[in-house]
């Protein structure tokens, strides 16, 4: 048994080169998915599988769609100029994403069979090429990392409500080795040395991009030029060098200093509204949805700001990114906010404008509507920034985002 171990290793890595060489020889216009959903929705009469093609701007182009089988199966197949980046979305429960420059095979968990239901990342493996590889290591970093998130900030929360206070004051002085978001940072920079001259890497060059000029910026400037002269095929890499771009050029609008963009939302009972009408006050303009645990669990807080400081000239708006007006207004109802409501008739027209895809995502605005500062998740630090410009009353300078949160699904 020894021997047969000892040899069966340098045969498995004898091998990979050879398939390495195949995936990497030329285009792929033909492939095949096959796949299974454990549990369906039992609300739905029909359950479909849905093929969506990603163009790496944040809305995904629909191409087919498949009625899942009564045991669960379902299959696609795809015609394509060249490989890319797919997502299967299961009855919008559930996801899973690949690289198509090969046949793939995917267990899907499907509907969520919990009592409270929560549409949180399910990490789904999908069985692939070497490049698909990829996205699967991605996607359980960024699954993992926003699961870790969420309990951090679960963990903190609950910890400040506990009469003993040594559990707090353990989590608030002790030094961790790295913050959950720092981890993260490491393992997709691996990952993508990895991976750094294969075309699957524009899957990540979308988030590392980012809007300001920096280490981060440059690197996926050069990623994105290195892709496009090695695969001249992939057109997704141009576009999205002019998205990142863009974005930039919309970013700078959003400055400390610069007019808080116009904009009309329908609110409660379908009424087009702005923010015009707050001139004269300071303005807290929160963006966030109902299915989104960090928004909520900053609601008491933002409640509490209101209450102290609204009778100086302080006021709120929530903007709602939810897609689903029914869950909107039972949050609304649950949360109680003494606020104006509005709700965003387009999710990514929306983030687009306002540069974020993680939530909450706050603007402090002064009197003047001007922005004052922009917060990426409601914490402590946020929270004692709005206090000091509100008792400060002039405009402040740009500050560094807080801890981020970043949005489920995205």
């Amino acid at each position: 048994m020894k021997k047969i171990l000892k040899m069966s290793i340098p045969l498995a890595l004898l091998a990979a080169p050879a398939v390495l060489s195949a995936q990497q020889s030329g285009i792929v216009k033909n492939m095949t998915v096959k796949g299974s959903v454990e549990f369906t929705d039992p609300r739905q009469e029909v359950n479909k599988v849905f093929l969506l093609k990603e163009n790496l701007s944040g809305k995904p182009k629909p191409v087919d769609s498949c009625v899942v089988g009564k045991d669960g199966s379902f299959s696609f197949k795809i015609k394509q100029d060249h490989q890319g980046i797919y997502t299967l979305d299961a009855f919008h429960w559930d996801r899973a994403t690949f690289w198509s420059d090969g046949d793939v095979q995917v267990k899907m968990r499907g509907y969520d069979t919990a009592r409270v239901k929560m549409k949180i990342p399910h990490y789904n493996y999908v069985n692939g090429s070497y490049d698909n590889n990829y996205i699967n290591l991605a996607v359980l970093n960024s699954n993992m990392g926003y699961l870790r998130m969420v309990d951090e900030v679960n963990m903190e929360y609950f910890a400040k409500k506990a009469t003993d206070t040594t559990w707090f004051a353990y989590m608030r002085d002790h030094k961790k080795y790295n913050p959950s978001r720092e981890d993260n940072r490491l393992r997709d920079s691996v990952l993508l040395l990895a991976y750094q001259d294969r075309p699957v890497i524009i899957y990540s060059i979308r988030r590392m991009a980012g809007t300001e000029s920096g280490k981060e910026y440059d690197a996926a400037m050069v990623l994105l030029e290195k892709l496009m002269v090695k695969y001249p095929w992939l057109t997704e890499a141009k576009e999205l060098k002019q998205t990142i771009i863009d974005n930039r050029a919309q970013a700078m609008k959003l400055k400390a200093g610069q007019p808080m963009p116009v904009v009309q939302y329908p609110d409660a009972e379908g009424k087009l509204q702005g923010l015009e009408q707050f001139k004269g006050k300071y303005l807290l303009v929160d963006f966030w949805a109902s299915w989104c645990g960090p928004c909520r669990q900053a609601i008491p807080k933002v409640k509490e700001l209101h209450s102290e400081y609204k009778e100086k000239g302080f006021d709120v708006v929530s903007i709602s990114i939810d897609t689903d007006k029914a869950a909107w207004h039972k949050a609304m109802k649950d949360e109680n906010m003494p606020w104006l409501q509005l709700l965003s008739d387009n999710k990514e027209k929306t983030m687009s404008a306002f540069q974020f895809s993680g939530i909450p995502t706050l603007y402090l605005i002064d009197r003047e509507g001007r922005i004052m500062e922009r917060f990426t998740g409601y914490s402590e630090e946020a929270e004692a920034k709005v206090k000091k410009a509100l008792a400060g009353a002039t405009s402040a300078p740009a500050v560094k985002a807080t801890g981020s949160v970043p949005m489920s699904g995205f």
